[in-house]
């Protein structure tokens, strides 16, 4: 009975502890599932049924990418001023029936149309989901929900592309379409869980106070700290570039290894991220240990950096896959840590009646690298091969010292006397 309970005791330690964050972290797998399926046959399905070219889906999905960066901002004041709970109930429908309408895509203006009105939600949810956690959970069990969240992303993902290949080898339009309605039903059911969830009131309400106490929000970009911690942010996940776009392609044409090594990386870094990320997690519950585990996760992409590098300066195959390992499990480890410090630093430096528009641009760092990352690593590779790592290995304990300048306290304000103006709410004054 005791051996029971403690099993009991230890299962129900493992899990997020209270109801939203359980909540919270299987939207996360279920919307993850769906969009593994749809990620894994889009593409095929837009060159093969809907009438576009190559060249077409990487212009279509570029303009796209802007349209959802440049409204990463304003969706988030809309969480500010509607709170994140009702506008991810709204995000929800909207991506829903923006899939299905895929299904009805047939060229490339509808394309772009249908891409851009999508990229909007796309890219408003990680910030507005990052927002209803800081709303609803406090404490530790934050940033522990943060490391659910991302660990079952990485398990949903795989799910989702399992079931996708299932229905890919049939090769069948009707198939590639059962994908974009598996995603479209996936954010129904997310829909419905957020629905459970607390109301959340809007924090813009806080500053519109009348009198002495009022105080005005800083807009991100007037807060160069603020800046800064964002642009860092975005070079350091250049790691998220290397890992999906850049590994297979430098494994299968610049290294002596078999090309099976390719599936061992990825679902290494898989696994290492489900089991790990949220034990990582519960060290980083300060702004203090943040900006020290993003010097620690600099210095390990560094070592990845340097280990890729030696990967592509031999022809056997044996020292290939050695530091192909050897790279993956430095990228992994620094990946973990850069993702809690991350998501504590953005938490720490918004102020809390504007979380929403201060996360959203924090994530435009990580949306710019998304798009522009791969591109700028894989030119770089092909223009400097093995050497190329170096430039990159760089760029990780810079962003750290420019992160470091973001996040290091501020002076301390000067008493305002009694007829002062009330002080603006900087990032500095965040939770």
């Amino acid at each position: 009975m005791t051996e029971r309970k403690t099993w009991r005791t230890r299962l129900t330690g493992a899990l997020p502890a209270t109801r939203e964050s359980r909540i919270i972290a299987l939207n996360a797998l279920i919307g993850s599932m769906g969009t593994g399926m749809f990620l894994a046959g889009s593409a095929l399905y837009f060159t093969r049924f809907a009438g576009l070219s190559e060249t077409q889906l990487g212009v279509g999905l570029a303009v796209a990418g802007v349209v959802g960066l440049a409204t990463a901002v304003p969706m988030g004041m809309l969480a500010d001023r509607f709170g994140p709970r009702n506008i991810i109930l709204v995000v929800c429908l909207w991506r829903a029936v923006g899939y299905l309408a895929y299904l009805r895509v047939d060229g490339f203006a509808e394309f772009v149309l249908t891409a851009s009105l999508l990229y909007v939600m796309d890219r408003a949810g990680q910030p507005l989901n990052q927002a209803l956690v800081g709303r609803l959970i406090t404490g530790s069990e934050r940033n522990r929900t943060m490391g659910f969240i991302r660990s079952l992303r990485n398990l949903g993902f795989t799910v989702g592309f399992s079931l996708a290949g299932i229905a890919l080898t049939t090769g069948s339009k009707t198939a590639f379409q059962w994908l974009f309605i598996g995603n479209a039903v996936s954010f129904l059911v997310v829909f419905a869980l957020v629905w459970l969830l607390p109301r959340v009131g809007p924090a813009a309400a806080k500053d519109t106070g009348e009198g002495e106490s009022a105080k005005a929000v800083v807009p991100p970009i007037r807060d160069w700290r603020f800046v800064a911690a964002t642009a860092a942010n975005g070079v350091m996940f250049l790691h998220d570039a290397i890992l999906i776009t850049v590994l297979p392609l430098w494994v299968a044409e610049h290294t002596a290894s078999p090309i099976w090594m390719i599936t061992v990386l990825i679902t290494t870094n898989t696994v290492i991220t489900v089991l790990g990320q949220v034990r990582v997690t519960r060290h980083i519950d300060s702004l203090a240990s943040a900006t020290r585990a993003t010097s620690w996760s600099s210095m390990l992409l560094l070592f990845a950096c340097v280990a890729f590098a030696f990967s592509g300066w031999s022809d056997s195959a044996g020292w290939a896959v050695a530091t192909l390992m050897t790279a993956l499990l430095l990228l992994t480890f620094g990946e973990l840590l850069h993702s809690a410090s991350s998501w504590e630093i953005s938490f720490a430096l918004s102020p809390e009646a504007a979380q929403g528009r201060y996360l959203a641009f924090f994530n435009v760092g990580f949306s710019a690298a998304e798009i522009a990352g791969p591109a700028v690593v894989l030119w770089l590779l092909s223009r400097t091969g093995p050497g190329g790592w170096l430039v990159i290995a760089v760029c990780f304990p810079l962003s750290a010292a420019l992160s470091w300048l973001g996040t290091r306290q501020r002076p301390a304000p000067v008493p305002a006397g009694p007829g002062a103006a009330a002080e603006p709410v900087t990032a500095a004054s965040g939770s």
